[in-house]
């Protein structure tokens, strides 16, 4: 059965509103908007599972394609309205089960195609149950903050494996990439890095390396419009993890409050959103059957990004605090002007098509 339209844009809606409440909880931390001390508390929460875990979990579902399906995503939504309220240990059940909904999802299309691709995903969606075990059994957010970023760091992986299948991997590529990515998993497993951050932190370079090299963006970048903007994204996000790497084995997160906040925030800001401003022009479509269009004024919110990315690192790495909060602010203008670009790229098209189709009535 194919997926309704309304409830996908109405899933996707509500994880829009779960990273409002993260941006605004990040904002809230630096006391520059007002906000439930669950919202300021929870920012990073909010962001993972109520936001990405919860637009991961209705893209699977839109690929899985039964109406069932979109029980995994409403677990997040179901998640984020408990956060909201403020009954934290009810949020954190809710979005156990949608990491376990999510994996049962990524295990089932594993077994139906075979494909490299959703190995991964379903190792990461592991990461996110893990993560969210250990929540829900008494860690801090903070503790399991590695766990969920490996689950975001893997499902980015196994998005640019699918979409750079007609680009040959040899056998011997993908066992090496296999082999860097279950040491990764298992450094998390085992506690790192905040009881060491070595073993964590090499297998983050690696496997950044082994996707730059391989990765379809090498290619596309040489061409021009969307496939370029596309691959600089790509690039600039692969370069911001090994940067993260070098930051987790030099300042160990278990030593210094400010290498973890400069790690997470090289990964959160510099790779993680990097990829996100990358694939959104190509999932929205997908998933909300919205369709959007490419323009250059897009790498203005990518250039903002960058300049976020940098200067939280660099606050971080001086421990100068009022430096942290304008790289708050700048990275919720980052998001905002891409997401009104796109808005109003759409309302431009929408405007054209009707003046269009007025003519030729």
């Amino acid at each position: 059965m194919t997926l309704r339209l309304a409830p996908g844009i109405a899933l996707l809606l509500a994880s829009a509103f779960a990273l409002v409440c993260g941006l605004a909880g990040g904002l809230a931390r630096f006391a520059l908007v007002d906000v439930p001390m669950t919202i300021a508390d929870m920012h990073g929460v909010l962001m993972v599972c109520g936001f990405f875990g919860t637009l991961i979990s209705l893209e699977r579902a839109v690929a899985d394609g039964r109406l069932l399906a979109l029980g995994v995503p409403m677990f997040g939504v179901v998640g984020t309205i408990l956060l909201f309220v403020g009954t934290v240990e009810m949020a954190a059940a809710a979005y156990l089960l949608a990491s376990v909904g999510l994996l049962a999802l990524t295990l089932i299309a594993a077994v139906r195609v075979r494909e490299p691709f959703l190995v991964v995903m379903s190792a990461g969606a592991l990461l996110w149950v893990a993560g969210c075990v250990l929540w829900l059994a008494g860690h801090e957010p903070r503790d399991v903050a590695y766990d969920w970023f490996g689950f975001l760091i893997l499902t980015i992986f196994a998005e640019r494996l699918e979409l750079s299948r007609l680009r040959f991997h040899s056998r011997a590529a993908l066992q090496t990439l296999g082999a860097i990515l279950t040491v990764l998993a298992l450094a998390l497993m085992a506690g790192e890095p905040w009881n060491g951050s070595v073993t964590f932190g090499l297998a983050l370079a690696a496997s950044a390396i082994w996707f730059l090299r391989r990765d379809v963006a090498l290619v596309t970048v040489r061409e021009t419009g969307l496939p370029r903007f596309a691959a600089i994204c790509l690039l600039l996000g692969y370069g911001w993890l090994i940067a993260a790497a070098g930051l987790l084995i030099t300042l160990p997160p278990a030593e210094t409050t400010f290498g973890h906040d400069a790690a997470l925030h090289a990964i959160a800001l510099g790779f993680i959103l990097s990829m996100v401003m990358a694939h959104a022009p190509i999932v929205l479509p997908a998933v909300a059957r919205v369709p959007v269009r490419y323009t250059a004024w897009l790498y203005g919110p990518v250039a903002l990004l960058q300049l976020a990315a940098g200067s939280r690192v660099a606050a971080d790495l001086i421990e100068d605090a009022q430096c942290q909060q304008h790289s708050a602010m700048i990275t919720v203008a980052a998001l905002g002007l891409y997401v009104a670009t796109l808005a109003v790229t759409r309302a431009v098209d929408l405007r054209r098509s009707r003046t269009l189709a007025s003519v030729l009535e």
